[in-house]
């Protein structure tokens, strides 16, 4: 038996495998999405398929990981060579989105399978009908793109060339899409050498025990905070824009139950699967609500199977959190990113020093496609936009970050200009995007793109648009987000959050995000805090005056004492008197 100490330096051992896969594939790969924004992980699981060690860059890509590897290798087990490698995004064989690409390799030590390595990719394109893989308008899983089911598409460490032409044939921007694919194949030829290595110094027998060690060891600390959780039944909800096709709000429900060491998660109550792409796999919707769970569990947990046994989650089958008959799916990473704003939502009562309120609430696909006149090619790219975190009990929510289980780098603007031809005209803040409270939420995005000398196309699979992200305790809910076309022109157009525009040259497509929710009452706030937004122009003087009952000399940068008293005591009496609780 391994004493805690050893069993430690194992754990990290095994942590830095996959830090180094991931370091790998980030440094290889061709894409923006990838080496910059880095929305790939990396994992590794033992010999019997147990999930022992996760690159934590991508939290989202952790329950996919969880579903597919085990789902799909345990039929080929005694089919696989060494160096073999199996292509997968099937989302109805246990995985997400098109785009989120999968390769897996068993990894072998003295002629046995020691483990398997795996890692998830976004791939800019998937094919579909859309430059970028986020069609918005797509009724089944065929019109989305490319679906590998798991290919062998790799023997001996090398691509079958026909299969990887079969694949880039049916992709846009081949090129930088085979760099990638190459990428993440030599992520898990690092992922067996260093394996190989453990092997040598440990033996067999001896990770074979360390890895069960490890694995309860997980699970007994898991338990233990789980129980640290009061008991009970929490439940939350909200609505998300149409699907897409049917312009119609849809509900998702949450509800978490927490049973001494167990916690089951819930989505009964979520509405049925909707005809547009506005619906997630299983493996979807426990991700986006097991990251914010494992942030609120606290402390340095590691990531294994060990972990994933207390929880039980529910996604009844036909609801748009595990659809069926081969319906779209991608929207999917959407609803997860609201599942996990629900989490917190779900908890505030119990933990109301640990949870925050609603996020962003949205990943924020977008896309663009058309051909460069700089080189007369054509061109793909994919990226999200960052927005307001929300607020907590004692900070203020984080600005311009991608949230929850998102996790990625903002694109810069000297990447983009580079690799499309376009010009960023605005990247700011928005004042006021925040929702007000004690301490104030985030503050949402505007990234403005000019598309100058071509004609391109706009993609839009996002969210938010037509519900605001909500307070807390008091706090006041961020703004919606709003996706304009030719925003500061004479006729400026608002498109749907889920759209696909034909731009003319020269115009300018707009994205603004939404900022995260307050938390408490506005009119707690230190009146120098808000007049400290007002001088950094985070919130205006007339929001700080209406929102905060703060009345702010601008000229003189100061607050005005008597007339903030007498405007905070006039807002607290039409609050009372209206029973003004927003949430």
């Amino acid at each position: 038996m391994p004493t805690a100490g050893e069993l430690e330096i194992f754990r990290h051992s095994l942590k830095s495998i996959v830090e180094e896969m991931g370091v790998t594939l980030q440094r290889t790969a061709y894409s923006t999405n990838i080496k910059i924004r880095r929305d790939h992980t990396c994992a590794i699981f033992d010999s019997n398929l147990r999930h022992i060690a996760q690159h934590d860059i991508a939290p989202q890509h952790v329950g996919s990981m969880v579903s597919v590897v085990p789902q799909n290798m345990r039929e080929r087990v005694g089919d696989l060579e060494p160096g073999d490698g199996i292509l997968i995004n099937d989302p109805y064989r246990g995985a997400v989105h098109l785009p989120d690409v999968m390769v897996i390799s068993p990894l072998f030590h003295d002629g046995e399978i020691a483990g398997y390595a795996a890692n998830s990719a976004h791939h800019v394109d998937i094919g579909g009908s859309t430059p970028g893989g986020i069609p918005n308008d797509s009724t089944e899983l065929f019109a989305e793109g490319l679906i590998m089911p798991g290919v062998r598409a790799i023997r001996d460490w090398e691509f079958d060339e026909e299969m990887l032409n079969l694949i880039t044939r049916n992709v846009r921007g081949s090129d930088m899409r085979l760099g990638d694919y190459r990428a993440q194949l030599a992520a898990n030829k690092i992922g067996e050498e260093r394996l190989s290595n453990l092997f040598d110094e440990y033996g067999a027998d001896a990770i074979d025990e360390y890895l069960d060690e490890l694995l309860d060891y997980t699970e007994r600390r898991v338990r233990a905070a789980i129980s640290d959780l009061p008991n009970g039944t929490y439940q939350a909800e909200d609505y998300m824009d149409g699907d897409g096709v049917v312009d119609e709000p849809v509900l998702l429900d949450l509800m978490l139950e927490v049973d001494d060491d167990e916690m089951t998660i819930d989505f009964t109550g979520t509405a049925e699967q909707n005809t547009g792409p506005l619906n997630c796999t299983p493996a979807m919707a426990f991700a986006g609500s097991m990251a914010v769970i494992m942030a609120l569990l606290g402390e340095d947990l590691p990531k294994n199977e060990g972990f994933y046994r207390p929880f039980e989650t529910i996604t009844p089958e036909g609801t748009m959190v595990n659809p069926v008959d081969d319906a779209p799916v991608a929207g999917g990473w959407e609803i997860a990113m609201r599942a996990g704003d629900l989490v917190t939502k779900a908890m505030a009562d119990a933990l109301p020093e640990e949870t925050v309120a609603a996020t962003k609430g949205i990943v924020c696909n977008i896309a663009y496609g058309g051909r460069d006149p700089r080189d007369d090619e054509k061109y793909v790219y994919y990226e999200t936009v960052a927005g307001g975190y929300g607020a907590r009990a004692e900070k203020d929510g984080m600005e311009a970050v991608q949230t929850h289980f998102q996790n990625t780098a903002n694109s810069p603007i000297e990447e983009l200009e580079s690799e499309i031809p376009l010009y960023v005209r605005k990247y700011e803040l928005i004042q006021n995007s925040a929702g007000a409270g004690r301490t104030r939420g985030g503050m949402g995005v505007r990234r403005d793109m000019e598309f100058y000398d071509q004609s391109a196309s706009f993609s839009l699979l996002t969210d938010r648009a037509k519900s605001k992200p909500w307070g807390l305790f008091g706090g006041k809910s961020g703004f919606a987000a709003q996706y304009i076309i030719n925003p500061d022109g004479d006729d400026p157009t608002t498109v749907s959050s889920k759209s696909t525009t034909q731009l003319e040259p020269n115009d300018v497509a707009s994205v603004q995000t939404p900022g995260g929710g307050g938390y408490g009452d506005p009119l707690e706030r230190p009146p120098e805090k808000v007049l400290e937004d007002v001088i950094n122009e985070k919130v205006s003087v007339e929001v700080a005056h209406e929102e905060y009952g703060v009345v702010v000399d601008h000229e003189r940068r100061a607050v005005d004492e008597v007339a903030t008293e007498e405007k905070r005591a006039e807002l607290a009496e039409t609050a009372a008197t209206n029973g003004d609780t927003e949430e």
